[in-house]
C-alpha cells in the first residue's frame, strides 16, 4: 500500500516537473538577414533610391521583417552602390523602421563599401559613426557580450566583430568577419582590395566558436564573400578559390569542430545553398549566399570555367534560384533552428539600365511592389536529425 501510494506521489511530482520545465523553456524568437542593396541603375525615375542605396526595396523587405516579429537584421555587405560616405549614410538611416520596431540592425562591409578607396578611408570611419552596435555602444536592442579583434588592428573594432542572443539553452552567437582593406593594410588580389585576412583574425575566430567556452547553443557565421561562390569567382581567402589553402582548411576546421553549421554571405545576388568542403577533404560547412535586395542580378558562371582553378569539384549543390529580391528569417527555438527563404513572387527581373522588365517597359528602372512568399524551409535539430 505504501509503494503504491510512494510511486503516485513520484509520478504526480514528475509531471508537475514537466509542466514547470515547458512553462520556463524559453520562446522561440527570429533573426533576419538580407543580402546586398546597391542601386546600380543609371537613373532613379521614381526618385526613391538616393545615392545608390536602393531604398524602395529595403523599404519592402524592412517591412517583412517587421511583421514577422524579428529581433534583429543583419545584412551581408555591399550596403551601397558606391561605397561614399554620403551614401553609407543614406543606407543607415534607411534601417530606422527596424529601429523604431526594436529591431536591431547589424552591418558589415562588402567589396563596394572600399570601393571608393582612400579618399574615405575605406569607409571605416563612417562605418563606425552610423553603426554604433557593431561596437556595442548603442542600438544593440539585447544584444549582448561583444568583441572584435582589436589585437590584430584596432582598425578593425566594430568591422569584424560579434554578439550574443537569447537566454540560456536558447541562445547563439554571431560572428561576423571583415577580411577587406583598411587604413593600415590595402592588399591587392583577384581585382579586389582585402585587409586583415582569416588567417590573422583566425585566432579571434576561433575564441568567439569555441563550443566549450561561448555559453551560447548556436553559432552563425557571417561575411561578405561566399567560400565558393556561383558568379564571382574570388574569395574570402586573399585571391581565388584556390588561394592560401592552409588558412582555408584552418577556417573550415574551426567551423566544423565548433558546431557551426552555416556560412552566411552575399555579394552573389542569387539564393544559393551549397555544401563547400575544406582543401584537405576534411571538414565542411553548409553556404547560404543570400538573394539580392539590388538592382542587380548575377548568373552562375560554368562551373568547368578556368578561373575556378578546378575548385567548384569542392562544392555540392543544393538549392539556388536566380533573378528574385528576397530574404531570410531564422527561427531559433532551443536545439532547433529553422531557416524560411522568402522572395518575390513574378522575379525573372533584368538588371542595372533594364531593371526591372526591360529597357521598353514604361516602368523602366522603379522597383515594383513585390509580393513575398516562402519559397523554401530548412534546419538543424542539435538533438538529432
Amino acid at each position: 500500500m505504501h509503494s503504491m501510494k510512494f510511486n503516485r506521489l513520484a509520478v504526480c511530482l514528475t509531471i508537475v516537473l514537466l509542466m514547470f520545465a515547458a512553462a520556463a523553456r524559453a520562446e522561440a524568437w527570429k533573426f533576419g538577414v538580407m543580402g546586398d542593396t546597391q542601386w546600380t541603375c543609371p537613373n532613379d525615375p521614381g526618385g526613391k533610391n538616393p545615392e545608390s542605396v536602393p531604398k524602395s526595396i529595403i523599404d519592402q523587405v524592412n517591412k517583412q521583417f517587421i511583421e514577422a516579429g524579428v529581433k534583429f537584421v543583419i545584412q551581408v555587405g555591399d550596403l551601397s552602390n558606391s561605397g561614399t560616405d554620403p551614401a553609407e549614410k543614406v543606407r543607415a538611416e534607411a534601417a530606422q523602421p527596424l529601429y523604431d520596431a526594436n529591431i536591431g540592425f547589424f552591418p558589415m562591409r562588402g567589396n563596394h563599401e572600399v570601393s571608393s578607396a582612400k579618399p574615405n578611408g575605406y569607409s571605416v570611419a563612417i562605418f563606425k559613426s552610423v553603426y554604433p552596435q557593431t561596437r556595442g555602444l548603442s542600438q544593440t536592442f539585447g544584444a549582448a557580450n561583444f568583441s572584435s579583434p582589436t589585437s590584430v588592428s584596432e582598425d578593425l573594432n566594430g568591422m569584424s566583430y560579434s554578439f550574443d542572443y537569447g537566454d540560456p539553452c536558447n541562445n547563439a552567437r554571431f560572428v561576423i568577419i571583415d577580411n577587406w582593406a583598411t587604413p593600415s593594410k590595402d592588399i591587392n588580389a583577384a581585382g579586389l582590395k582585402y585587409g586583415y585576412s582569416f588567417g590573422e583574425q583566425q585566432a579571434w575566430i576561433s575564441s568567439r566558436l569555441d563550443k566549450n567556452t561561448r555559453g551560447t547553443e548556436h553559432a552563425f557565421v557571417f561575411s561578405h564573400q561566399p567560400l565558393i561562390a556561383e558568379s564571382h569567382q574570388d574569395a574570402p581567402f586573399i585571391g581565388y578559390t584556390n588561394a592560401n589553402q592552409e588558412m582555408q582548411n584552418a577556417f573550415f576546421a574551426c567551423l566544423q569542430n565548433n558546431g557551426v553549421k552555416y556560412y552566411i554571405c552575399g555579394h552573389d545576388h542569387l539564393h544559393q545553398r551549397s555544401i563547400i568542403t575544406s582543401p584537405d577533404g576534411q571538414s565542411s560547412v553548409e553556404e547560404i549566399i543570400c538573394a539580392s535586395c539590388s538592382s542587380k542580378f548575377y548568373t552562375p558562371k560554368d562551373p568547368n570555367d578556368s578561373k575556378w582553378y578546378g575548385q567548384k569539384a569542392r562544392e555540392k549543390s543544393i538549392s539556388r534560384e536566380i533573378k528574385h529580391v528576397g530574404y531570410y528569417i531564422f527561427t531559433i527555438d532551443g536545439p532547433r533552428v529553422a531557416v524560411d527563404y522568402y522572395d518575390d513572387n513574378d522575379g525573372d527581373w533584368q538588371s542595372d539600365v533594364n531593371y526591372p522588365n526591360g529597357p521598353n517597359d514604361v516602368n523602366n528602372q522603379i522597383t515594383p511592389d513585390f509580393h513575398f512568399v516562402k519559397k523554401e524551409t530548412w534546419g538543424y535539430n542539435l538533438s538529432g536529425k
